[in-house]
């Protein structure tokens, strides 16, 4: 972030209603003109805070790729089985693709991150590594029949998380091309009968952690359900 950047709430209106703007219309597709409309501000207030539409993307992405740190940690800490983990933390993404309109310009911008002259991170930026480290300390007990290492696991499921992206740009059936996808991937990444069963039981570890992000920052946990 650049120094003479402000940031208040202002910063954060600026950055939400900008993100509605690029997740609806794309980078190229979004005018300067337009953002300063939706923001309803006028051009040197906006500059004051942003120089360019340039730098106002690169910060929507940053605001985004910012979130999964502390998301990864809040999964990490309920101390379920890795691979539980892992799913729950891929549907915790795609609702937050559906119900956050600063996640989804995030990612759009990310996918579309070859328009956009300052380097900008690729979507789900360090998953691969997150997941990997995850996987890694559940060893034998847990990934017997594992039919590859724990990194390739990682690229596997970011790869196919990123593919759902990109299939549902707009949210529309990611939570169902999601479990599509785990239905496919359980049997390879650990022995399941019932690949539905695990899906179901990924999904209450979810659930989990809502509750205890809502007990313990019931405000925090409702500006992540309603960002508006």
């Amino acid at each position: 972030m650049a120094k003479h950047q402000r940031v208040d709430e202002t910063y954060y209106r600026i950055l939400n209603t900008s993100a509605g703007l690029f997740a609806e219309k794309g980078y190229l597709g979004t005018s300067v003109n337009e953002l300063l409309e939706r923001a309803g501000m006028t051009k040197n207030a906006f500059y004051s805070y942003f120089p360019s539409k340039e730098a106002l993307a690169v910060a929507v992405v940053d605001n985004t790729k910012a979130q999964w740190p502390p998301l990864i940690a809040q999964y990490e800490a309920l101390r379920a089985s890795a691979v539980d983990t892992v799913i729950a933390l891929t549907f915790e993404v795609a609702d937050r693709l559906v119900g956050d309109v600063a996640v989804r310009g995030g990612v759009r911008l990310s996918l579309e991150r070859d328009t956009i002259k300052t380097p900008v991170a690729p979507p789900l930026d360090g998953w691969v590594e997150e997941i990997e480290r995850l996987l890694s300390p559940a060893g034998e007990w847990e990934l017997m029949g594992l039919s590859a290492p724990a990194d390739v696991a990682a690229r596997v499921i970011v790869t196919c998380l990123l593919g759902t992206l990109y299939a549902s740009p707009g949210g529309a059936d990611i939570g169902k091309r999601l479990t599509e996808v785990w239905t496919v991937i359980l049997p390879g990444l650990r022995p399941t009968p019932d690949p539905a069963a695990r899906i179901a039981t990924g999904q209450s570890l979810r659930e989990r952690a809502r509750a205890n992000a809502a007990a313990v920052a019931p405000t925090t946990m409702l500006r992540i359900l309603d960002p508006s």
